[in-house]
């Protein structure tokens, strides 16, 4: 039995005086989203409260469009159809000019994906999830509950890249290798022109990649399963998400970089840009946070709750509280991730910090945020429908150990070229809302082509 196994009965033991049932779905929710991602409800029984969530988030980010940019341009760009599809068309456009990053990013997650599975092919666990899921839910019911869940984490499969192990790997050795020659400081001969100088943040991202490898595979030999591997000391809560997040934040930006460049023409000039991916590795690291919040936030509370079991007995608040975080809360701060989400798009045309990264996200929402809230309510709605579908598909076959694992990962692969979109989109929007007098920098936005 591995380390959190025995903690996820200890933490749902603590309330008093309710039955053992609304519970019971609380651990395998736990299970699924710090494994892959994939937002679940707690709740023994189906209810509405992810759909509300997420009409929550997108009307408080119109709220905020509309103190920004006044009523009549909103509505006028929510309702522009047109531009929406001129919108679509850009960034497809974009993604069909990053081939390179598309292959690299949908072939790595099959071969990680393909991994995981003959993992878990034959763990009873798989089978003893399903029926635990379908106990209470039909077919119809959890493919709309889990499409749901889906919608409000649109941007989950580009902002956890780093759970792909191979594609981990490949940018640890690119960017230790660029880092490699940073510190060596290679001669340049007279006359030869000079290489563009690298951030100093690579020397902080290689290492910080090879300890987030180190964790996973002693993650898979521990048998710790789906929960984050803890034990240590109390400062494993705090460690362990600040890595998450900085190799997160390391490969978003080079999809970032890959579909800025590819509005110039020059997606393909390099395999991998790693000065440019580095440099922008402070704000990307604040779109993953913004992106994906549960995922950072369910390894802090989990671990550091893993260190407290005298307290979670002995403070029936603190307790109740863990809980709520670890259940219910997630679905809560995914919700109001999405409310900033969309920074992603100031991200990519800024040098990097997350000063000029926050007020370029304020400057787009005056500028696009009509537009804004419409991609992610596109981008929610088609997420939802494909993963809703791939459930009801998927979960039809017969019951066997590896179907709901199965289900998890090919609702990603639906899901995945819909984040890309999004993202595309909002790397679009990000460039409408430069000042026409903003001038290239060595590594932020150049002006706009006519």
């Amino acid at each position: 039995m591995g380390f959190g196994s025995w903690m996820v009965p200890l933490i749902w033991a603590q309330a008093t005086g309710t039955p053992p049932n609304p519970n019971i779905l609380a651990p395998l929710a736990l299970r699924r989203w710090c494994g892959s991602l994939t937002l679940s409800s707690p709740e023994s029984v189906p209810s509405w409260f992810g759909i509300w969530a997420w009409l929550a988030a997108l009307s408080a980010l119109l709220l905020l469009a509309l103190v920004l940019q006044g009523p009549r341009r909103v509505l006028g760009q929510v309702f522009d159809i047109a531009g929406h599809v001129r919108l679509t068309s850009a960034a497809i456009a974009r993604l069909r000019r990053s081939g390179r990053m598309l292959a690299i990013t949908v072939g790595l997650t099959v071969l990680s994906w393909t991994g995981s599975q003959t993992l878990s092919f034959s763990d009873p666990q798989g089978k003893e999830d399903l029926l635990l899921l379908t106990r209470s839910r039909s077919l119809p019911e959890i493919g709309l509950e889990q499409g749901v869940f889906a919608g409000l984490t649109p941007f989950r499969d580009v902002a956890g890249l780093s759970s792909n192990l191979p594609l981990l790997v490949l940018a640890t050795v690119v960017i230790f290798r660029a880092s490699a020659d940073l510190l060596g400081g290679g001669f340049t001969p007279y006359g030869a022109p000079r290489k563009p100088k690298m951030s100093g943040w690579a020397t902080v991202a290689w290492p910080c990649m090879v300890l987030v490898i180190l964790y996973r595979l002693a993650s898979l030999g521990s048998g710790s399963g789906d929960l984050p591997l803890g034990g240590c000391l109390m400062v494993e809560a705090i460690v362990v998400p600040v890595l998450l997040a900085l190799a997160d934040g390391v490969l978003l930006a080079w999809v970032l970089v890959e579909l800025r460049n590819a509005g110039f023409g020059d997606a393909g000039a390099d395999a991998f840009d790693t000065r440019g991916a580095v440099a922008l590795m402070p704000g990307a690291v604040l779109a993953c946070v913004a992106a994906v919040p549960s995922r950072y936030l369910a390894s802090a509370v989990f671990l550091a709750s893993t260190q407290l079991p005298t307290a979670l007995s002995a403070d029936p608040n603190l307790g109740a509280w863990v809980r709520w975080q670890l259940g219910t809360g997630l679905a809560v701060a995914q919700a109001g991730g999405l409310v900033i989400a969309g920074i992603a798009g100031a991200v990519v045309w800024s040098r990097g910090s997350i000063g000029e990264a926050l007020r370029g996200y304020v400057r787009l929402i005056a500028a696009e945020g009509g537009r804004l809230v419409a991609v992610l309510a596109i981008s929610g709605v088609v997420a939802g429908v494909a993963a809703g579908l791939t459930y009801i598909a998927v979960l039809s076959l017969p019951t066997a150990t590896w179907l709901l694992n199965a289900a998890d990962g090919y609702a990603h692969y639906a899901t995945l070229p819909v984040g890309l979109w999004a993202l595309a989109a909002l790397v679009e929007l990000g460039e409408r809302s430069l000042p026409e007098a903003t001038l290239a920098g060595a590594d932020g936005p150049g002006p706009r082509n006519a």
